[in-house]
């Protein structure tokens, strides 16, 4: 999922993005959400995705960004408002055995983002749609 989204954002997906990006896939529903955890390449089928692959991300407006930023605040908002407690969820979370997973590392095999055959054979529709521009490091 993690390089799906790489790709999509041109190699800029750090851990931050990833983590808003994750909270945007969940913000499009769940039979998004499904088809996408089912095969990250089915983002080829998202009609969010699609609209991108069309420009540049300069041209991609505030509000394209696969980047929902705030749909990961709700639960310490609902928290605060439920308990008056402020930054009070993550414990509350922890103390329930739950971990929160903003700063996520990749699990599984080793992925090589930056071998444009790696990725299309992993990836093949998305590379279609968002070629590695990107040059070797």
């Amino acid at each position: 999922m993690w390089e799906a989204a790489d790709l999509i954002l041109d190699g800029y997906c750090s851990t931050d993005s990833f983590w808003y990006f994750q909270a945007w896939l969940i913000g499009l529903g769940r039979d998004t959400f499904d088809l996408v955890v089912a095969d990250p390449d089915n983002l080829a089928d998202v009609p969010e995705v699609r609209r991108l692959a069309d420009r540049p991300m300069q041209e991609w407006a505030d509000a394209e960004w696969p980047e929902w930023e705030a749909l990961s605040y709700v639960a310490a908002g609902a928290y605060e408002e439920a308990t008056g407690e402020e930054e009070g969820v993550y414990d509350a979370m922890e103390e329930r055995g739950y971990v929160n997973q903003s700063d996520p590392n990749p699990t599984g095999l080793p992925r090589d983002s930056r071998n444009p055959a790696e990725v299309a054979r992993r990836l093949p529709r998305l590379s279609r749609m968002f070629p590695l521009n990107r040059p070797e490091p």
